[in-house]
């Protein structure tokens, strides 16, 4: 009996350490899992706050600035397209077409306006700084934070967000192609994003040519034309349905990535022709990093960074065997073809585009041998310290730290894509502000990992460090940032700003349509236009059918309004003055002013006679 007790009771002792060994066990696991769901949460809400941020400054008050002269002449091929769905690639002076076939979305949407069409460009800013945050497994999860916050705080890539011109496409698209190369070796399972992106792509690349067949083959039968237009639409969303069920079969997906990948690189080239700088650069630095890993004296150590080793051999394996490799490369053949000529060619209704396309990089070898700006070599350098000099330092340190440890090759490639870029288009004589951002966006890739590389590191010191250089490069750039886009958006003496409109210009606009409203015709007043220089005047006129853009004088005496230019002071008086008074004089940008001349039952009682013009006002 004693021993029967004695065993009992240590069988019960064994079972109570069991079930408190279980219950320490349950309470690790959940005490494990509880860390788990507080750091994606922190994750998700770091990533909303940052997102919220890019947003905010890219869409507030876009229409604060006027118009550059390169948004009024985008804004002119755009107004084309919207109301008589024409438009001609023309490579002479001018970038590719999907500027405005974006923006052309949103102005059917939300109407030809000026915040419409600059929100088509700033979406693709927000989209840009997203992107950052799927680069966590290459640069850290502190890293990818950091490159956002750089990318949504830079000063130039909020400012050219906020215009209508096509260097923000330009650069998320070049995100794009490094992102899908990625994703491809890593052979990750498509997810939503990348299903949303190839659906959206082959909505795009069927829809508008739906649209254009049903109009070519309704022949001017509006009940016809909506009768193909449904048909073709049904049609086309089941044909996009089954190439997505198939791609989506296809490997679990991840061919997809490589597709988008040529979708990516065929919109770089449509969008500008300087693509085969990003493209050459990107190649170059994919093999620097295979010559630096071969330096024997150089680190090649490997931690939790990297999910796969990027390496040739890596992408080949993700290819697949040699009949699936030649189907998937045949595929993004295929992707970059059809979306070229769908683009060059006006969704087939241009075809002249598509030898256009060939023919920009002839026109391109002559213009960009100019330096327009007259800054020299290091102009980068000088605007870059000036403005993004937290983005340019912290890019310094973070490719230091890349080449020095040389462990993870995704940010040695970032190092040589930055620096690459940056020597391009240093050596290149063509300057123009705006080209920065090719290089400030992996600028602020191996700023993000040398940041994380600081704060993760076991030593103290680099953790401060780390932490600081980041608060302080966020604040000085946040001040640039708003200084820049808020407050002296149009000072011609700051970097990004470039022969840019002068704010007073919104006046003499508001003047015309004073004048136009008082003469009680409107938007039919007549408007003629003598000066040479009138740039983005036709954007806020596009709606005044009778503006005419003359450049040169004309005989005029019945209109309501003439606005000529400081050039041609002397010789307003004896062409004008029996019928017109001078109602004020307003600048377009530096070294322009422009007139403005009303008729005389028109004028107000304090317009002066044209002959005393240079009298104090």
């Amino acid at each position: 009996m004693n021993t029967d007790k004695h065993g009992l009771e240590e069988n019960g002792q064994q079972s109570a350490v069991s079930s408190r060994q279980a219950a320490g066990g349950n309470q690790e696991e959940n005490a494990h899992h509880s860390s788990l769901i507080t750091h994606r949460s922190l994750w998700l809400a770091s990533c909303f706050l940052i997102t919220a941020v890019a947003s905010f400054l890219r869409f507030f008050w876009l229409e604060l600035k006027p118009l550059h002269h390169d948004e009024g002449v985008n804004g002119f091929f755009l107004t084309t397209l919207f109301r008589d769905g024409v438009y001609k690639y023309d490579p002479s002076n001018y970038h590719g077409p999907t500027l405005y076939y974006v923006a052309l979305a949103f102005t059917k949407a939300f109407g030809l306006d000026t915040i419409p069409i600059r929100a088509s460009v700033a979406i693709f800013g927000v989209l840009t700084v997203i992107l950052a945050f799927f680069l966590k497994k290459y640069i850290g999860k502190i890293g990818a934070l950091a490159a956002a916050l750089f990318l949504a705080l830079s000063p130039g890539m909020v400012y050219i967000s906020r215009y209508f011109i096509h260097e923000i496409l330009f650069v998320f698209f070049s995100f794009g192609i490094v992102l899908g190369v990625l994703y491809f070796i890593e052979k990750r399972k498509a997810g939503v994003f990348a299903a949303a992106t190839m659906t959206l792509l082959l909505l795009v690349c069927f829809l508008p040519t739906a649209i254009n067949l049903a109009n070519a083959v309704g022949n001017d039968n509006q009940t016809l034309i909506w009768i193909l237009r449904v048909g073709l639409l049904a049609l086309e969303a089941v044909l996009v349905f089954m190439i997505m069920r198939m791609l989506l079969a296809w490997n679990e997906g991840r061919p997809i990535y490589l597709l988008l990948t040529a979708a990516s690189a065929v919109l770089l080239f449509a969008t500008k022709e300087t693509a085969f700088i990003t493209i050459g650069t990107m190649l170059i630095a994919v093999f620097c990093v295979w010559v630096w890993r071969r330096i024997p004296s150089v680190e090649k150590e490997k931690d939790e960074l990297e999910p796969v080793d990027l390496t040739w051999a890596t992408f080949r394996e993700s290819l697949g065997g040699s009949t699936g490799a030649m189907i998937l490369i045949f595929a993004c053949l295929c992707v970059f073809a059809y979306v070229g000529v769908l683009f060059f060619s006006s969704f087939f209704t241009f075809q002249e585009g598509i030898s256009r396309a060939f023919e920009a990089y002839a026109f391109w070898t002559k213009t960009g041998s100019k330096d327009h700006t007259q800054n020299g070599l290091w102009a980068y350098a000088k605007w870059g310290m000036k403005m993004e000099a937290p983005i340019m330092i912290l890019s310094a340190v973070g490719a230091s730290v890349a080449l020095i440890k040389a462990r993870h090759r995704f940010a040695i490639f970032a190092a040589f894509w930055a620096f690459g870029m940056f020597a391009a288009y240093s050596i290149i004589p063509y300057k123009t502000p705006w080209l920065a951002l090719s290089f400030l966006l992996p600028m602020c890739v191996i700023a993000g990992y040398g940041i994380n590389e600081l704060i993760t590191s076991r030593d103290v010191w680099q953790k401060v460090s780390g932490v600081l250089l980041a608060v302080f490069a966020a604040v000085v750039l946040g001040y640039q940032t708003y200084d820049l886009n808020f407050v002296r958006y149009d000072n011609n003496d700051l970097p990004y700003i470039y022969a840019h409109t002068e704010r007073g210009f919104l006046d003499l606009i508001n003047e015309v349509e004073r004048y136009a409203e008082k003469s009680g015709k409107g938007k039919e007043a007549s408007v003629e236009i003598v000066s040479p220089e009138y740039w983005s005047m036709p954007w806020y006129l596009r709606n005044y059918s009778k503006a005419f853009f003359h450049g040169r004088f004309v005989d005029a005496n019945t209109s309501e309004m003439i606005v000529a230019s400081e050039a041609q002071v002397a010789e307003l008086a004896p062409r004008y003055a029996a019928h017109y008074k001078h109602a004020g004089t307003y600048p377009l940008r530096p070294g322009v002013k422009l007139h403005l001349l009303v008729r005389r039952d028109l004028a107000d009682a304090g317009a002066k006679e044209i002959y005393r013009i240079d009298e104090t006002e």
